[in-house]
């Protein structure tokens, strides 16, 4: 468990249950934010789950966004999962594009997490 965020053990209990619905979609994303935003746990989950959201948006376009939304769908379980389970873990490859969004910043001033197993390098 990859933890440079300064996430507390506490922050995790506290915050399994909107870590996990940080995922349904936008809803869950913003309930997510606006319930727990003081929670570095969940805020963790809700800027990985932002990535996944506006994957969503791009299903509408034929074949590549059908590729996506499949991509997204996987995800959406894993991070899911993930949240629920307690686990500090940065999906492959929106992990590393959620961080860039900085809504939860490394504790020590310093650079996210590296990437997932199996994940490609995104820079």
């Amino acid at each position: 468990m990859d933890n440079n965020y300064g996430i507390t053990p506490a922050e995790i209990e506290d915050g399994k249950t909107m870590g996990g619905i940080a995922y349904f979609g936008l809803l869950g994303f913003l309930i997510a934010f606006l319930t727990k935003k003081d929670n570095k746990y969940v805020m963790y989950h809700a800027q990985q789950s932002l990535i996944i959201v506006i994957c969503m948006f791009v299903v509408a376009i034929p074949v590549i966004g059908w590729l996506i939304g499949l991509g997204a769908f996987v995800l959406f379980i894993i991070g899911m999962l993930n949240g629920f389970k307690g686990e500090i873990k940065p999906l492959p490859v929106v992990g590393e594009w959620a961080f860039k969004f900085g809504i939860l910043k490394p504790a020590d001033g310093g650079t996210p997490p590296p990437a997932a197993d199996g994940s490609p390098d995104v820079e």
